[in-house]
């Protein structure tokens, strides 16, 4: 859940009262950028600068531009705890480029461009916009908005896939995102948010600033349901009710969320998901773990399985039509013979040591050293 807001929106080039917060930089700047604090006002540090709408520059903050924006002044609730730093998304402006820039102003809408140079994320350029159709040709994403703050009275802030139902933006069909000021987000659609309370009831704005029910508990689920461990990266979406198969365990291999085992299958035990916890509000939750497997111990029709959606612990899971583990998943294993359904694999460790025997694809051979004359050998 997030903080209670401590800031008013952002000015649209209003000037403001030594009660508010002046900057003026170069976009793509990455220099951190100090509110003026005089006795009995509110200014205060604030990390980022404000970007109204001058050259793009890389998204690791590395300067791409040198046109200095025009002044902008931010307003602050005099009525805030001065011993908090600003947050600039929290006035509405919209983060750009990663590096601590924001596009405000006439200038709100953050456009993300895809580079050239063959480095990923770091390659691509930002600039600030005052609209999506006034981004440049190659823009892959487009930012008019980060939250409710940044829209109208009555609009909330919707972030769609390009290439979605009712994206609109630019870049269809790449995996880029749109994010513009609606009256309601429509179907797939996610709502960013800073708090709560924009997003209605049932929600919360969770970790990942998106507007998302709550994460259950091991007993907050309703009639028919159960607490499963969100899919992803490890435990990182967050975990949601959901209806058991007719074995009585969660979806898809997830994990049900317990407080102690007996809420859970027997056999299993009620231990921490890899000795951690979920990244969205799961704060250390526990999951109903089953006892590893062998290649022998599974039922007909299942195959032991580690790593991908099973996770860490060798777990009995269907196996594919051709005998091998779904998904990224890899046959547990105790001789090469039982690799045999994952062809070009052995049986081996992790290549850090760790973990259980499974079958691998094995690491290349070391370079050839032809040509290179043992002295010994030479005589």
């Amino acid at each position: 859940m997030k903080n209670s807001r401590f800031v008013s929106r952002a000015s649209t080039g209003v000037a403001f009262t030594a009660l508010g917060l002046f900057l003026s930089t170069a976009c793509g700047d990455s220099t951190s950028d100090e509110g003026a604090t005089p006795s009995g006002s509110a200014g205060t540090t604030t990390t980022g600068s404000l970007q109204p709408g001058a050259a793009g520059a890389s998204s690791n903050g590395s300067a791409g531009g040198t046109n200095e924006g025009a002044p902008i002044v931010v307003a602050l609730d005099p009525e805030r705890d001065t011993t908090v730093p600003v947050n600039l998304a929290e006035t509405g402006a919209v983060a750009c480029g990663g590096g601590g820039d924001f596009c405000v102003g006439s200038n709100p809408t953050c456009c993300i461009a895809a580079g050239t140079g063959g480095g990923g994320m770091n390659d691509n350029t930002f600039s600030c916009a005052a609209s999506t159709a006034d981004c440049p040709a190659n823009t892959v994403s487009s930012a008019s908005c980060a939250s409710q703050l940044s829209c109208d009275t009555g609009q909330v802030c919707c972030r769609v896939a390009n290439g979605a139902p009712g994206a609109g933006g630019p870049g269809g069909g790449n995996n880029g995102t749109t994010s513009t000021c609606e009256a309601s987000c429509a179907a797939g659609a996610a709502q960013l948010c800073v708090d709560d309370a924009e997003c209605g009831a049932g929600n919360v704005c969770n970790n990942n600033n998106v507007c998302a029910p709550p994460p259950c508990t091991a007993d907050s689920c309703g009639a028919g349901e159960v607490c499963c461990r969100g899919m992803g990266g490890g435990g990182a979406a967050a975990p949601a009710c959901a209806v058991p198969e007719a074995d009585g365990l969660c979806p898809a291999g997830r994990l049900e969320v317990c407080t102690d085992a007996t809420t859970c299958p027997a056999d299993n035990t009620c231990s921490p998901l890899f000795g951690g916890g979920f990244g969205n509000g799961g704060g250390g939750a526990l999951v109903c773990t089953p006892p590893p497997c062998t290649p022998t111990s599974c039922a007909t029709g299942e195959v032991c399985c580690v790593g991908g959606a099973v996770g860490g612990n060798p777990t009995c899971a269907a196996a594919s039509d051709t005998g091998e583990c779904n998904g990224n998943s890899r046959l547990v294993c105790i001789t090469d013979a039982e690799c045999a359904p994952s062809a070009g694999t052995a049986c081996l460790l992790a290549p850090n040591g760790g973990g259980s025997l499974s079958c691998r694809v094995p690491p290349p051979p070391p370079a050839s050293d032809a040509g290179v004359v043992d002295v010994a050998d030479a005589g």
